[in-house]
């Protein structure tokens, strides 16, 4: 096996490899121009290098440095130095080497060492890559499959690169022990191909000054190095190349960086079209002039938060703080994110540096599917300054998801309000439901969701008189960080929700506030309310908190769930079905997407809404189904799966039906996802006509409530309101046929399924036979949606 320690090896790289990266980072403040004009030569010597490594790294020795140098100037015949031409090409190319190893000859060596830094950089096993790749599940890796594995470590790799690779490497089979022992190979391969100080790491130390310069006798050049260059984040980080926009967004960053163009999205640009009508007064400035230039994608917290909660973090909730614009929903959303889950939110990034060319891409599960958005620098300014939501510090990264999320849906104006549950689903693509504060069982459920660590939203009512007075504010989204409970000497126990208002500012009045005479330094500790801030954090018990809430927006994520979708056509009213197989235990949810009612704002007439779905999940038994689950839902998302419950290895069938709301829509478009523990392959089958009838069947066995309609004729009935499918079921408990006639007195918006018509059939039912007969429910499903019946005897 790959281990985790075997990765840690693997970042053991040459001295040649770390000054190449070294000079690789001032590409992101000075072009080789540039540098070479504030040294005010033509040519870089040997002390000139050796200052600018050393800012990134001082601990390269002065020998390695002069041994590079060296091996430059005579690999290019230029003694008088590094030109620009020169050292743009050191830092350009990828595989640049000065040497052709030890006795071990590879053409393909520069490939390999790209492909085991990426391997170190991600840390991400083999084995479950290789899974997640065997995309026929036939246990061995066909070329393309290989090809987009090995991408996933370094997503620059050619056609011609990955020929020769295979001609030096021709393992066949391609089997997950055969992977696993290439990747060692190779590592090997690389270790005896390298020089210097085994004990030099790529990464460069963690400790540096944030403003570092670069000594010259009588003279020197100022270069920022911020602790964001002295980490792990990259120019371009290895994404999967099959995610669409990944490919478009590496070609656009290095376009920009060969031409020197500073780019302008054509697609979304700084003009009143993208601002929208409600923003139409606002101006555009670009992210680097409005920070000169010292903008970072992330920055450490270094001073927030007193109980430490987001202190020396990359990404924190407390970066983020609400502006002009009304997505409370959107921001509150990545504040509860952010505070469990910081590395998703650095993971949509991948250019994860600030940078001259004004190229950021986002990626994005949109509608269902995974897509990178390319955006540009340029933001929505009010008087000069950020217009929307701002960073606490001269940090970017939530000014960008903004400004992708507002490109997605066509204008800021266009995000302004909003349903959490969208952005839940749109940064983490795990399933998401609502909770209702006036429910009877909600306590129950909410706790249910704080064990299992849901992503939680919660909105306020639209209207209260007692807002203003308490600290709260109507219609209002906020985020729930944490729940905590705490034995009070006089009140017992208590659920504390620990909640932040995206304004970071204006808190809760009431009782658990921070000026609350209930808390005690202990209760304060065991809560983590460490602070009297005015910060938009804090604290209320659950008893008061369903006093003002209504709701909260559930997201259930898991970091290590494999996520993968399809599209595919859906014709009014024909349901359409799919084939699984589950081979190891485990959560798995599927889901279908429908696309955002803020998408189609500026088309009025197609009248669009979200339609009614209904999903059926069965399980396949030797003499039939088993019923396991089933959805009608009229909303963004619909889905099956529950958090918690496992499904056992076998086959499954999901039936599919949609009634589309746009009348103009016999056919439609729609996406369907699956998220589990493992890679789970979809396959469309035919109609089976005995589905449905199978799994109310199945249903029936388990329903205890049995009521004699005619002389030994038993009935059961269900109306089955999720699914929106219900039965009635007749048995013969007597010795003679029976042959009766069923009318719906009383309809309850129910419908009699094929072959059955009208609201009344006849049953002819032999001695100790059954019949079952199915009916669908009009929506909105209630107690009331079940039919009375009338029974007479032919």
């Amino acid at each position: 096996m790959l281990s985790y320690q075997l990765f840690n090896k693997i970042s053991k790289m040459s001295s040649d490899s770390l000054i190449q990266e070294a000079l690789s980072q001032f590409i992101m403040l000075r072009s080789p121009r540039e540098l070479l004009h504030e040294f005010k030569t033509q040519a870089l010597n040997l002390e000139q290098i050796r200052q600018l490594v050393q800012v990134f790294d001082p601990n390269i020795s002065n020998e390695d440095i002069k041994y590079f140098y060296l091996k430059v100037i005579t690999k290019f015949k230029s003694p008088a130095g590094i030109t620009e031409d020169i050292y743009q090409q050191i830092v350009d190319d990828e595989e640049f080497t000065l040497r052709g190893g030890s006795q071990n000859s590879y053409d393909s060596l520069p490939l390999l060492k790209n492909i085991i830094r990426g391997v170190r950089e991600k840390k991400v096993p083999i084995q479950r890559l290789y899974n997640f790749y065997d995309k026929n599940k036939d246990k061995e890796l066909q070329d393309p499959e290989f090809r987009n594995l090995l991408e996933f470590f370094y997503v620059a790799i050619t056609d011609a690169q990955f020929k020769k690779l295979r001609e030096e490497f021709p393992d066949n089979p391609l089997s997950e022990s055969a992977i696993v022992s290439l990747f060692e190979k190779w590592q090997e391969i690389v270790f005896e191909n390298t020089q210097g100080d085994p004990q030099i790491i790529l990464e460069a130390p963690s400790k540096t000054s944030n403003l570092l310069t670069i000594p010259k006798p009588q003279q020197t050049i100022s270069l920022e190095l911020t602790r964001e260059e002295d980490e792990r984040f990259k120019d371009f980080m290895g994404v999967d190349f099959k995610i669409p926009g990944v490919k478009e967004l590496a070609d656009l960053q290095k376009r920009c960086q060969q031409t020197q163009e500073i780019f302008t999205d054509p697609d979304f640009p700084p003009n009143v079209t993208s601002l929208g009508p409600k923003f139409s007064a606002n101006n555009w400035k670009r992210l680097q002039e409005l920070f000169q230039g010292e903008q970072k994608v992330f920055s450490i917290d270094t001073q927030h938060d007193k109980s430490g909660v987001g202190l020396n973090k990359w990404i924190s909730h407390r970066d983020i703080c609400q502006g002009d614009l009304g997505d409370c929903y959107f921001m509150s959303t990545l504040s509860s994110i952010a505070c469990k889950w910081p590395d998703q939110i650095k993971d949509l990034f991948p250019i994860q540096r600030a940078n001259k060319f004004g190229v950021y891409g986002v990626k994005m599960c949109i509608n269902g599917e995974w897509k990178v958005i390319p955006i540009d620098d340029n933001i929505p300014v009010k008087n000069g300054k950020i217009a929307f939501t701002k960073n606490a510090d001269k940090e970017i990264w939530v000014s960008l998801l903004e400004k992708s999320w507002a490109k997605v849906n066509g204008s800021y104006t266009n995000i302004d309000a909003g349903d959490p549950r969208e952005v839940i689903k749109t940064i983490t693509g795990g399933p998401v439901w609502l909770l209702l504060t006036n429910k009877p069982n909600f306590k129950e459920n909410f706790i249910t969701c704080v064990k299992q660590k849901c992503v939680m939203v919660t909105g306020t009512y639209s209207k209260n008189a007692d807002y203003s007075a308490i600290g709260l504010e109507p219609g209002h989204a906020y985020s729930i960080l944490n729940v905590k409970t705490v034995n009070h000497p006089q009140r017992g126990q208590v659920h504390l929700l620990k909640i932040r208002n995206p304004w970071a500012r204006k808190e809760w009045k009431g009782d658990w506030s921070d000026e609350s005479d209930l808390w005690t330094p202990e209760l304060r500790e065991q809560a983590g309310n460490t602070g009297k801030e005015n910060d938009g954090i804090f604290f209320m018990s659950l008893d008061d908190y369903t006093k003002y809430f209504f709701s909260v927006f559930c997201g259930y994520f898991k970091t290590d769930y494999i996520y993968n979708s399809m599209r595919f056509n859906v014709r009014r009213n024909k349901g359409v079905y799919f084939e699984f197989e589950i081979k190891k235990e485990g959560e798995y949810f599927f889901a279908i997407h429908q696309e955002s009612t803020r998408q189609y704002r500026s088309q009025p007439e197609l009248k669009y809404e979200y339609s009614y779905v209904r999903l059926l999940l069965a399980k396949e038994l030797q003499n039939g189904y088993e019923y396991l689950e089933g959805k009608f839902y009229k909303d963004i998302e619909t889905h099956v799966g529950r958090v918690g419950e496992n499904f056992t290895p076998g086959k499954y069938i999901l039936y599919i039906k949609i009634k589309w709301h746009v009348p103009s829509w016999n056919e439609h478009s729609v996406v369907l996802s699956t998220y589990g523990e493992q890679y789970v392959q979809l396959k469309e089958v035919p109609r089976d006509p005995n589905l449905v009838s199978q799994t109310m069947m199945h249903q029936v066995r388990s329903n205890n409530k049995v009521e004699e309609v005619l002389p030994g004729i038993t009935m059961k009935m269900d109306n089955n309101g999720n699914l929106g499918i219900g039965y009635i079921y007749y048995k013969n408990e007597s010795n003679q046929q029976v042959n009766f006639e069923t009318n719906l007195v009383n309809k309850g918006g129910c419908k009699l399924t094929k072959p059955e018509r009208g609201y009344y059939f006849k049953s002819f039912i032999p001695p100790q036979g059954e019949r079952l007969v199915t009916f669908t429910i009009t929506p909105p499903i209630t107690e009331l949606s079940m039919p009375t019946l009338s029974h007479k005897l032919l």
